[in-house]
């Protein structure tokens, strides 16, 4: 349901691809492979898997590794609002295998 989504204000691109490059930085190293800015002002993070800590008996990452990633983002910026669907890219597997997504856009306050 779109209504339930936001009116997003413009950010630069610079800004929101620090906070979502730091955020998805760890011991690992970075993951941020694209970011991508959509028309209504919010943008979409394409990363490496290599971001999570495998989970034991999981194929991917748990609920638990989603809501921290979603904690950390916002910790760095307030208005920041993630979308609820994220996960893993669809598509040809060769192209998409090990990459994940998350939706995000900044809040008017």
């Amino acid at each position: 349901m779109l209504s339930d989504v936001p009116t997003f204000r413009r950010v630069k691109r610079a800004y929101a691809a620090r906070l979502i490059h730091s955020a998805l930085t760890n011991e690992r190293g970075p993951a941020l492979l694209e970011l991508i800015e959509y028309d209504d002002k919010h943008f979409r993070a394409v990363f490496a898997s290599s971001y999570f800590q495998p989970a034991a008996g999981h194929g991917g990452p748990s609920k638990s590794q989603w809501n921290t990633l979603k904690k950390k983002l916002k910790r760095r910026d307030r208005s920041i609002f993630v979308f609820r669907a994220h996960g893993e890219l669809d598509g040809e597997a060769a192209a998409s295998a090990g990459k994940y997504f998350l939706d995000f856009g900044f809040m008017r306050m």
